[in-house]
């Protein structure tokens, strides 16, 4: 979703810390992630010699690893989801509202 143009946007002290633990979740996210992934990878390979590999390879569930993989971005969105409507319930200005809303409703900054 395109984010609206909001112009001189200032945000409460809630609406900085939502913002704040917004980022926190993204990073923690990433790590989740990567803990997946190492973690199964370790798991398979980690100080096994061809045949122990092998065998843990054939034994490794990759529906559950890819379910896993899958599911944490939509976790951490519905946090997000969660923070940004209850920020746009609580905003103080209607322009610290309007950002707030459109979060929830998917807008996202360009990378």
């Amino acid at each position: 979703m395109k984010c609206p143009e909001i112009s001189d946007l200032e945000f409460s002290e809630r609406g900085k810390l939502a913002i704040k633990e917004i980022r926190r979740i993204k990073q923690v996210n990433q790590w989740l992630n990567a803990a997946i992934v190492g973690g199964t990878f370790a798991n398979i390979f980690a100080g096994n010699g061809l045949i122990k590999s092998h065998y843990n390879l054939t034994q490794t569930d990759f529906d559950y690893f890819n379910s896993a993989l899958k599911a944490s971005p939509s976790i951490a969105r519905k946090t997000i989801e969660t923070i940004s409507g209850l920020q746009a319930i609580k905003a103080k200005s209607s322009k610290e509202r309007q950002f707030w809303k459109a979060v929830y409703r998917g807008c996202e900054a360009a990378k």
